[in-house]
């Protein structure tokens, strides 16, 4: 049952609400039965928000449609149409009767689709379609677009220039239209009211679009990749694109910025049919080649485009100097440290088999086989692609689960503790302390007499001149191996870090009254930390990386901040009043 309370203004459209519209309303809403208030939005001080026909009871969904913006109502609602036998404990007993005084505040058939602000882009679709992928802020994306029942003009909107307004045949759409592009998939037909223009309403539909992907997320705008042919989307496609250490065949070529040739890998086919029966192109292993795929150059950006690439995929790749060619081989190469363009053709790949798939003997040699991988790159100095195959090596022999026979379980184990310290070495080469000292830990804790995990979880501590760790790690690693010269030269390290430490911190101190101290700004600074490179030699088991270590200067710990001498006391002259 509905009472108006207070009319709709003449000027409220006599239209109401339908299903599916977003409405807006404020409600007190109390039981029947004795007039008791269990909820009401203007006690909240905010407004409900729903859509027709969801989310909400029955009897809303009958009674707003009936009103008018402006309007006030009381609604009575049967417990049918509300709650039912069961109510809403505890405010709303079994089978309670509710009235709803409801204010409708406003309504739409539309949807915000500005995600990035308050402004509000106002989306209401007219003709829908089956695909669902959408746009993004790096796409290039053509469209149709009219105002009102004004001609069709079509209109291209490049990602460099989605924050300027698009100039298509004869119109210019706001820079907000961008966004209410980026809701739709490609085919939609959608009406947009826009915060620029609210006199107007833009009709769009999107014809297609293009993605520029970044293919390394950490430097924006360092390789972009732009399909030009998609893989062949069907019930057989493979979905699946190279990692490291994957065998890819590859067509297209590089250009330098004045467009010559500068690494040629086959003709890129005419069409999907031609490339499948084409065999043609240049293999090599991703990350593994060195810089050069036999006597053909490849540059660190062209294979972060193709670790993108679906097999069948051409795509067109931007590549800045810093990921392109960084020396010649054979004679003068004219892109060496310049930014390059690309045309690459993803023929085919053969990815090494999946850690999951690795059964018992199988996995310890895939664990193995990555780990000699990681020795030849650390052998080389080039230790980031080191700790990548050691990565790839922890984790073939992450799990066990399937493997049945404990001794093929503790050669797994054997072998995943020589990855994990040699990543460990790695680490403290390129001084990332942390990740060196979890790794030795991680092996430590499994077993506390790992000699070259003890000395190398030292190191570590070293490095972050935790100086008493450091030691007691030192002093267990002697206890199981009492001829360790590089435990003894450590320890010796440490000694002379404090013995320095003390001599300094004496220095600083002497002639000085505390708490009488001159200018910090005059004060002299203590002798810079030692450039340790961490290259010790500690014994080379199962064909681990190398170490040694030269004694160092001592270095202050951490949190130790320097004064320097001070000046004589009878310069001091103390403020008035001082004590």
């Amino acid at each position: 049952m509905k009472r108006i309370v207070r009319a709709a203004p003449s000027s409220s459209a006599t239209v109401g609400p339908k299903a599916g519209d977003k409405v807006t309303v404020h409600y007190v809403g109390t039981l029947t039965s004795n007039g008791e208030e269990f909820d009401s939005s203007r006690s909240r001080g905010q407004p409900f928000e729903f859509k027709v026909g969801m989310g909400v009871i029955t009897g809303w969904s009958e009674a707003v449609p009936t009103m008018r913006v402006g309007e006030i109502a009381k609604f009575t609602i049967a417990s049918s149409k509300a709650y039912g036998a069961e109510g809403s404990p505890p405010k709303i007993p079994p089978d309670a009767s509710l009235d709803f005084e409801i204010e409708l505040l406003s309504f739409t058939d539309r949807d915000n689709v500005n995600k990035q602000g308050d402004k509000r882009v106002l989306k209401k679709v007219i003709a829908d379609t089956d695909k669902w992928r959408k746009p993004n802020d790096t796409c290039d994306v053509e469209f149709e677009v009219r105002v009102g029942d004004g001609l069709w003009q079509r209109g291209s909107w490049l990602s460099d220039d989605r924050l300027a307004p698009c100039v298509c045949e004869s119109l210019t759409v706001p820079a907000s239209l961008r966004l209410g592009i980026e809701s739709m998939p490609e085919g939609q037909v959608a009406s947009f009211q826009l915060p620029d223009d609210d006199d107007e309403d833009y009709e769009v539909k999107l014809l297609s679009w293009t993605e520029n992907e970044q293919c390394v997320p950490s430097t924006r705008g360092g390789v972009v990749k732009r399909v030009e042919r998609p893989f062949k989307e069907d019930a057989d496609a493979d979905w699946k694109t190279p990692s490291d250490t994957t065998e890819v065949r590859v067509r297209g070529q590089i250009f330098s910025s004045d467009g010559a040739v500068v690494a040629d890998y086959g003709a890129i086919s005419a069409s999907h049919e031609a490339a499948a029966t084409d065999d043609s192109g240049t293999v090599w292993e991703i990350d593994e080649h060195e810089g050069y795929a036999g006597d053909i150059p490849v540059c660190d950006g062209a294979e972060a485009a193709i670790k993108r690439m679906k097999v069948g995929e051409v795509a067109e790749v931007r590549i800045k100097a810093e990921f392109g060619f960084s020396r010649p081989r054979h004679g003068d190469l004219a892109a060496v440290g310049s930014d390059l363009r690309a045309r690459l053709e993803l023929c085919a790949l053969k990815d090494a088999t999946p850690s999951w798939e690795l059964k018992d003997d199988a996995k310890v040699a895939a664990v193995d086989g990555a780990r000699g991988r990681g020795n030849k790159h650390f052998s080389r100095g080039d230790y980031a692609r080191a700790i990548r195959r050691y990565d790839q090596a922890v984790n073939f022999g992450a799990s066990d689960y399937d493997i049945t026979d404990d001794e093929c379980k503790k050669r797994l184990k054997t072998a995943c503790d020589a990855a994990r310290l040699n990543r460990a070495a790695c680490y403290l080469k390129v001084k990332d302390y942390v990740n060196a000292k979890k790794d030795a830990a991680t092996v430590v804790e499994a077993d506390p007499d790992n000699a070259k995990a003890l000395f190398r979880r030292a190191k570590a501590w070293l490095g972050l001149d935790e100086w008493a760790k450091a030691r007691a790690d030192l002093k267990k690693v002697l206890d199981l191996d009492p001829n360790s010269n590089d435990a003894k030269r450590a320890l010796a390290d440490i000694s002379k870090r404090e013995k320095a430490y003390k001599q300094h911190q004496k220095n600083l101190y002497a002639g000085r009254k505390l708490f009488k101290t001159a200018d910090p700004r005059s004060v002299a600074k203590p002798p810079p930390p030692p450039d340790d490179d961490d290259d010790d030699d500690d014994d080379d088991h199962d064909q681990d990386p190398d170490e040694s270590t030269p004694p160092a200067e001592a270095v202050p710990p951490p949190g130790y901040v320097p004064e320097g001498p001070a000046v004589p006391e009878a310069d001091v002259t103390p403020a008035a009043g001082a004590e």
